[in-house]
C-alpha cells in the first residue's frame, strides 16, 4: 500500500509528532537507507521548488520512481522587491491570483525564514507573527499592483492601524492567504486611503481574519512628510536639552 506522506520543512515545530509528516532531512534520509519503499510524497511548509527538484533527482538516482512518487513542486515565492523586502527567504507569499479587488496567494515559508528562526516557542503551530507579515506583504503586492500614479510609479504603503483575529491555529499543511483592497476616502495628490481585509485559510476553513488601515504614498511624498517629522523632532529634542543645560 502506498504511503502519503507529507514534506515539511527541517526548521518546522514538531511535525513529527503526525507519522503522516516528515521533514525534509528524514525524507532524504530514507530515501537514501531504503526505509521509503512506496510513498506519495506532498509538499507542506518549509520546502521549496529546489527541494522538491533534488528530492525528484534522488528518487531517480535511486531507482524508485515506479514505487515513489512526487506530487506537483511547491510555488515559487514572489520576487523580494515585489513586497518590500530585503532578504528573499523573508518572503511568504507566492502564486497571486487577481479577482478584481482581490488577490488570494499561497503561502510560503522557507526554512531560513527569519520569524520561523526567532520563534521560540516550540509548539506545533505556525506563528502569529509569519500570519501578521504574510497580511503585510499581501497588502503590499495588491496595493502595487492596483494603484500606480499617472506615470507608473509603485506607492509605498504606510500602515496607521491594524487588527487580527485568531479564531483556530494554522499548522504546516498549505495555507491561502486572501486579501481585498478598498477605499476609505478619497484620493488627494500624492496619498491614498485605503483598509485591506486579510483571511487566512487552511482546508476549506478560514482560520484567521487581519484588518490594515493604510495610505498608498507616492514614495517621495512619503519621504518628504518622514523628513520634515524627524527634523522637527531633533529640532525640539535640541532645544529642551538646550534650555535644560542652562
Amino acid at each position: 500500500m502506498t504511503e502519503r506522506l507529507w514534506v515539511a520543512g527541517d526548521g518546522f515545530p514538531t511535525p513529527g509528532l503526525h507519522p503522516e509528516v516528515r521533514t525534509y532531512r528524514e525524507v532524504l534520509h530514507a530515501l537514501h537507507t531504503g526505509g521509503l519503499a512506496r510513498a506519495h510524497l506532498e509538499p507542506a511548509l518549509g520546502v521549496g521548488p529546489q527541494d522538491w527538484e533534488h528530492l525528484e533527482r534522488v528518487v531517480t538516482d535511486r531507482g524508485l520512481t515506479d514505487t515513489v512518487t512526487l506530487a506537483p513542486p511547491p510555488p515559487r515565492p514572489l520576487p523580494r522587491a515585489e513586497v518590500l523586502k530585503k532578504a528573499q527567504e523573508n518572503v511568504v507569499l507566492a502564486a497571486p491570483r487577481v479577482d478584481g479587488d482581490t488577490v488570494e496567494y499561497d503561502l510560503v515559508v522557507c526554512d531560513g525564514n527569519e520569524i520561523m528562526r526567532d520563534h521560540t516557542a516550540e509548539r506545533q503551530h505556525l506563528p502569529g507573527m509569519l500570519l501578521i507579515e504574510a497580511g503585510i506583504q499581501a497588502t503590499t503586492w495588491a496595493t502595487r499592483r492596483s494603484c500606480p500614479d499617472e506615470d507608473g510609479r509603485l506607492p509605498y504603503p504606510v500602515m496607521h492601524e491594524c487588527a487580527f483575529a485568531f479564531a483556530r491555529f494554522l499548522f504546516w499543511l498549505p495555507v491561502t492567504v486572501r486579501v481585498t483592497l478598498a477605499p476609505t476616502g478619497p484620493a488627494v495628490p500624492g496619498r491614498r486611503p485605503l483598509r485591506a481585509e486579510v483571511v487566512y485559510t487552511q482546508h476549506g476553513r478560514d482560520a484567521a481574519t487581519g484588518r490594515f488601515s493604510f495610505h498608498a504614498f507616492h514614495p517621495p511624498v512619503i519621504h518628504g512628510i518622514e523628513q520634515n517629522q524627524s527634523r522637527k523632532l531633533i529640532d525640539e529634542a535640541f532645544t529642551r536639552g538646550r534650555t535644560a543645560a542652562r
